[in-house]
């Protein structure tokens, strides 16, 4: 079973997907945990509202920037049990093609190792939770992208692979946009370079909404989830295990 999350940048999807895995665990459920792991993405931490910021740890960075290019370096030494992988992501950027070259790399990369990872997955007999998957990834190909039209966001959500639950992670507008000055504000040089800006994160906030409102208009079930504070936090990730309860019953009855 593949759970994949999205929602704007600041509400939390990373913190959620390390609660709801560790939740899953307790209760005896065999949950893998697939991390995007941003660049410039903080360590996380379990309180997303915490006025201090997470400590600055170098090798925590130099990890995150060195992984992409090992997993890259992994996919090119099996080019054809792959192609499929890289094909994914041709398609994605030929649908939503980012308006320079570095992005269109940097995301190519990205979305071929999303499709392997979910590839693996998608054979697993276990849950697999993707903290961002193709519906986080189509948002952040819109943000860069040179159109952005409602026919062009649907083309791109139909050519996705369907996760099995789709959560969706939100947070007042005013919440997300402290969230997003205070993270601007406590980036270093480099993660500035390597993260979006400030104004094409606030987009994003917009373009998540729209992408949320074609996936219901398509009829595809959308869970919505919060980690605003721990109360919030604790809510969700105990209504998605009783979701996820029911579901996975439902399916080994059907399967008997």
């Amino acid at each position: 079973m593949i759970i994949e999350l999205f929602g704007p940048p600041g509400a939390g999807k990373t913190t959620f997907a390390h609660a709801l895995a560790a939740r899953l665990r307790e209760r005896g459920h065999v949950a893998e945990l697939v991390l995007s792991y941003r660049p410039a993405e903080r360590l996380r931490r379990l309180d997303p509202c915490a006025a201090t910021p997470a400590p600055r740890q170098t090798a925590a960075l130099v990890r995150r920037l060195t992984r992409p290019v090992v997993e890259m370096l992994t996919l090119a030494r099996h080019p054809f049990v792959n192609s499929h992988d890289v094909s994914t992501a041709v398609n994605l950027i030929r649908i939503l093609p980012p308006k320079n070259l570095i992005w269109s790399i940097r995301l190519s990369q990205y979305i071929s190792r999303l499709s392997h990872s979910w590839f693996q997955a998608s054979g697993a007999r276990h849950i697999v939770l993707f903290d961002q998957g193709y519906v986080q990834a189509v948002c952040s190909l819109a943000v860069v992208g040179r159109a952005t039209s409602e026919t062009v966001l649907a083309h791109a959500l139909d050519f996705t692979p369907k996760s099995d639950l789709l959560i969706r992670l939100n947070a007042p507008e005013d919440v997300l946009m402290a969230r997003l000055c205070e993270r601007h504000r406590s980036q270093g040089a480099i993660e500035r370079f390597l993260e979006l800006d400030l104004n094409r994160n606030l987009e994003a906030i917009r373009i998540t909404e729209r992408l949320y409102d074609l996936l219901r208009e398509r009829g595809q079930p959308v869970t919505c989830a919060s980690s605003l504070d721990q109360r919030s936090l604790r809510e969700s990730v105990e209504q998605i295990e009783q979701q996820l309860v029911s579901k996975l019953a439902t399916e080994r009855a059907g399967a008997a």
